[in-house]
Order: C-alpha cells, then sequence, then structure tokens
C-alpha cells in the first residue's frame, strides 16, 4: 500500500506522483472547486476571502469539537468533589464519564458511517444544537442547586454527557465529510481548531489555579461560567459555519437527509472498500490515541523534583497538561506548511508506532514523588510532555490531511463517517489502554 515517491503539495493542491492501488488518479487529486474565490473584506492592511472564510468556519467546528469534551473532562475535579472523592459516586465519575462518551460516539459514528447520502452541512448543524442544549442545561441546573450530589443528579450528568458525544459525533461525521470533498487544508483547519480547543482550557485551569490558590468558594459560579461559555463558543462556530455554508456556491449534497433521493448521484461505498484504502490511515489514527491517553496519567501523577509553592501539585500538574496541548498545537499547525506534511500512508503508520518510545521515557521521570528518578529534571520532563503532544497532534494532522488523497472524489464523502468511527474506536482503546498504566504510576 506504498507509495514509491512521496505525494507533494503544490500551490495548496495535493498531487501524487505515483499511481497506486486505492490511490485515486491525478485528475482526481484536487479538491473540489465551488467557483471562484470572492473577496469579501479589503482594509488595506487586511483582506478576507471566502475561501479564508471557509477555512476559518472548519477551525470554529473543530474548536466545538473538543471543546465539550474538555470541559466535562476539566469539570471533573468539581463534580468529584460534590460527589465526595471517597464516595462510590465521586470514585466511578471520571471512568463512567469517559465509558460512556467513548461508547457512545462509537455507536453514534458507526450508524451515521452507514447513512452516506446526507446533508451534512445540516448534519454538523444539529450536532452542534445537541451540544448546545445539553450545556445550557447543564447550567441552569448548577445555578439554580449547586448542591445537588443524589445518584438521580449522576445519572442526569450521564445523560448529559451522552447528549454531547451525539452531538459531537454528529459533528464529526458532517464535518469530515465536507472537509474531504472541499480539499485536505480544509481537514488541517479542523486539526488545528481541535488544538485551539485543547489550549485554551487548560490555560485557563492553570491561571485559575495561580490566581485564586485552591478558593474553593468560586466552584460554584467558575463552573457555570465555564458552562457557559461552552455553549456560546459552540453557537458561534455554528453561525459562523452556516454563513459561510451558505455564502458559498451550492453543492453536490442532499437537500434534506429525511427525503434523500433514491437514485443518488453516486453508489453506497463498502466498508471493505474503504478499509482496503484507508487501512493504514485509519490504524494510524487508532494507534495515535492508543499511545496519546496515556499522558493524563503520567500528567496528573509527575510531580515536581523542586520544593515550593510554585511547584506544588496544584500549579506543575495543570501547567504539563498546557505544555502537551502547546505542543499538539504546534504539531497540528506544522501540517499547514507543505514540507512537514507526510502523505504517505506507510510512513505515517510507522510515524505512529514509533511515539510509543515516549512512553518509557515518561516512566523514569518523576512519578508520584519517586526519591530516585532516572529523570530528576521538571525541564527535560516537560519537553517530553511538549514533543508528546507536538506527535500527537502533527501525525494526527498528517492521517486525516491524507484521506482525500487515498480515495476517489465519490468516496470522499463516506470516507468522512468511516474515519470518525476509527477516531472514535481510538479513542475507546485508548481508554482502556491508559487504565492498564494506572498501577505503574499510582
Amino acid at each position: 500500500m506504498s507509495l514509491k515517491n512521496d505525494d507533494h503539495i503544490e500551490g495548496g493542491v495535493y498531487q501524487s506522483l505515483q499511481s497506486r492501488r486505492g490511490m485515486p488518479d491525478e485528475d482526481t487529486m484536487e479538491p473540489a472547486v465551488f467557483g471562484e474565490d470572492r473577496l469579501l473584506v479589503d482594509l488595506g492592511w487586511c483582506t478576507l476571502t471566502l475561501s479564508q472564510l471557509g477555512y476559518i468556519s472548519f477551525m470554529g467546528i473543530g474548536i466545538a469539537l473538543l471543546w465539550p469534551w474538555n470541559c466535562f473532562l476539566s469539570a471533573s475535579g468539581y463534580f468529584i468533589g460534590k460527589f465526595g472523592a471517597d464516595s462510590a459516586l465521586g470514585r466511578n465519575y471520571s471512568s463512567t464519564m469517559m465509558t460512556v462518551s467513548t461508547l457512545t460516539s462509537l455507536a453514534s459514528n458507526s450508524i451515521l458511517s452507514t447513512r452516506q447520502f446526507a446533508n451534512f452541512e445540516r448534519r454538523v448543524m444539529n450536532g452542534l444544537i445537541l451540544n448546545v442544549s445539553a450545556f445550557l442545561i447543564l447550567a441552569f441546573v448548577e445555578l439554580i442547586d449547586p448542591t445537588l450530589h443524589s445518584p438521580f443528579y449522576f445519572t442526569g450528568i450521564m445523560l448529559l454527557v451522552l447528549i454531547s458525544a451525539v452531538g459531537t459525533s454528529f459533528q464529526q461525521n458532517g464535518c469530515m465529510a465536507l472537509a474531504n470533498v472541499k480539499g485536505p487544508e480544509y481537514a488541517q483547519a479542523v486539526m488545528v481548531g481541535q488544538a485551539i480547543a485543547g489550549v485554551l482550557p487548560s490555560l485557563s485551569l492553570l491561571l485559575s489555579e495561580l490566581v485564586y490558590l485552591r478558593d474553593n468558594e468560586r466552584s460554584s459560579t467558575s463552573i457555570v461560567l465555564y458552562f457557559v461559555m461552552t455553549s456560546i463558543i459552540t453557537t458561534v462556530a455554528g453561525v459562523v459555519f452556516h454563513v459561510t455554508h451558505k455564502m458559498e456556491e451550492p453543492m453536490a449534497f442532499a437537500p434534506d437527509e429525511e427525503n434523500i433521493d433514491s437514485s443518488p448521484t453516486h453508489g453506497y461505498v463498502p466498508f471493505k472498500t474503504l478499509f482496503s484504502k484507508l487501512q493504514y490511515v485509519v490504524l494510524t489514527i487508532v494507534f495515535v490515541f492508543m499511545v496519546s491517553l496515556v499522558f493524563p496519567i503520567f500528567a496528573s501523577n509527575t510531580t515536581s523534583v523542586h520544593k515550593g509553592k510554585i511547584f506544588d501539585d496544584a500549579i506543575f500538574v495543570p501547567l504539563a497538561f498546557f505544555i502537551w496541548n502547546c505542543g499538539d498545537f504546534t504539531g497540528r499547525v506544522l501540517c499547514g506548511y507543505v514540507p512537514f506534511v507526510i502523505s504517505n500512508d506507510v510512513k505515517i503508520f510507522a510515524y505512529s508506532i514509533l511515539r510509543v518510545v515516549l512512553v518509557p521515557l515518561l516512566l523514569m521521570c518523576n512519578i508520584d514523588s519517586s526519591d530516585t528518578p532516572i529523570i530528576a529534571s521538571d525541564t527535560i520532563y516537560l519537553l517530553l510532555q511538549f514533543f508528546f503532544g507536538v506527535t500527537n497532534g502533527h501525525c494526527l494532522s498528517c492521517a486525516f490531511m491524507a484521506v482525500p488523497l487515498y480515495c476517489d472524489e465519490n468516496e470522499r464523502e463516506a470516507a468522512g463517517g468511516f474515519t470518525a468511527v476509527f477516531l472514535s474506536l481510538g479513542l475507546l482503546l485508548g481508554s482502556v489502554f491508559s487504565f492498564l498504566f494506572v498501577p505503574l504510576v499510582g
């Protein structure tokens, strides 16, 4: 399945030097063109074209894709505190939340991937509406009674996690189908947006620890504002995406998901066909998440080798999360530059496997305040976390940007849902795999 020569990019358009099984011919390599680009804003020192607005809109959807998950993840400490760290609900909150989210995502993406003839723009908007609704309900309940901690309330939170996961699956399936049709640069925009959604929450958590110094009285108010902000960010991303979509020339998507024409312009694409062309790409996606999801285990349990208030776990742990997310953002942004893009599927898969060498290096750091860590340096540890993040963002972006290169034009929409299934599978397997490291770092 490998290319004899690497693919390359010229003028923003991906082209192939060699044809191969599962690789489209050169005349199908270029992303779809939807008419001439339009100049929307010209301030002399700053211009904005429709294609640039389209890129920004996909970046916004990327932010809205990951922000809800990060919101639930960041709020774990708050909810565990409400239920009681020593209670059954408190002890099982994080694992239950991750299990509900990943299983729901896998099931939702699997179902959506079989419905290949759809209005994908509407699918994205429906997902955004579900996420906004879930977080507004959560914010309202917390505002009315922040003392709730019953099993019924726990069940309600898990139901909202489920709704949010379904919404994210709709967004993911729709936006990746559209990105595959429009071109690899739009897939990269989604990846960058997701990285931004990783950096900002970790930065806010770090700043909050520095400013409030564990002032518990702020918890209830700040969490409500956090949920409301999640709804606002998701709404803004949806509005920009919808307006941009309407400004573009009509695309060849079905007019209504519930009223699909019985004779679509292209037939159903079997999973077997897609896997034969994308096997190394989707296996890369799965393997990246399997390796990367051990990162929170290390970040949460590795302490500074120094003493002092600034090196306290309350500061050092959020700093590690922030450093990793900065690395992830850097890796995704690098894929916007031609020399850093890897488009050979076998090389991307090998790259994802080589990342495993970072895990034993992290095990050598100051885990759980070890008396004799092999790597007794905060600087080296944080650099390892940064590089771990860079390789995560870069490898993942290369994989998603390669998807439309290995599919025929009439398969690209279906490939969006197909890759979303393996993304969810990677998250699920990564979550399970991460539990194997708990005894090693605990």
